[in-house]
């Protein structure tokens, strides 16, 4: 099996890391593939270039397992139906897409949200503020069988770092090197 995390990692922090940890831990997948979406995706607002946030991805998963997909920067936006569509024929296995509580409340406004729902498996990780079980049953009931929830409630968010960039605690430490380095979201 193969596990897909998909996100802006904006800039990748250390839940992140946790929870691949975390997932690593109870799956047991034979690849971990981190999906950072590309320059060309249509909510991008004030993103570090997909090339600095791969580069940090790179500094925060330095193992083996991790795997860093550029399928979402190599053309125009296409979701991550087709995404998850590429890594599934170019690995031959099982693939399982991973999101947070925030992400699964508006899955069903996502490009081909019906055909990922029906072909793949999620993981999903609770956050607070988001009733999971709520969310499933009321959205996607009809599939709930394709829906595993993983209690992760580490309240640090991207966004916390980016409106405060002295909290270095919340990246790890060779990525706030690089951040300092490249001058990314305010840090000098």
């Amino acid at each position: 099996m193969i596990i897909v995390y998909g996100g802006t990692f904006n800039p990748p922090t250390i839940a992140h890391q946790k929870i691949a940890k975390q997932i690593i831990e109870k799956f047991k997948p034979s690849k971990f593939i981190l999906l950072p979406v590309g320059d060309y995706y249509p909510w991008k607002d004030s993103f570090a270039s997909f090339y600095h946030r791969k580069e940090m991805l790179k500094l925060t998963f330095p193992q083996p397992i991790f795997e860093i997909s550029e399928i979402e920067n190599e053309k125009a936006y296409q979701g991550t139906y087709k995404a998850l569509k590429q890594i599934e024929s170019q690995f031959k296995e099982e693939v399982r897409f991973l999101l947070g509580a925030d992400n699964l409340d508006y899955l069903d406004q996502w490009l081909n949200y019906q055909s990922l729902i029906k072909e793949y498996k999620f993981i999903v990780l609770t956050r607070k503020g988001f009733d999971v079980e709520n969310i499933i049953d009321d959205k996607f009931a009809n599939y709930k069988a394709n829906f595993s929830i993983h209690n992760f409630n580490l309240d640090i968010a991207a966004a916390n770092f980016r409106n405060d960039p002295t909290k270095i605690d919340i990246v790890v430490k060779p990525v706030y090197s690089y951040l300092k380095k490249h001058n990314l979201y305010g840090v000098k």
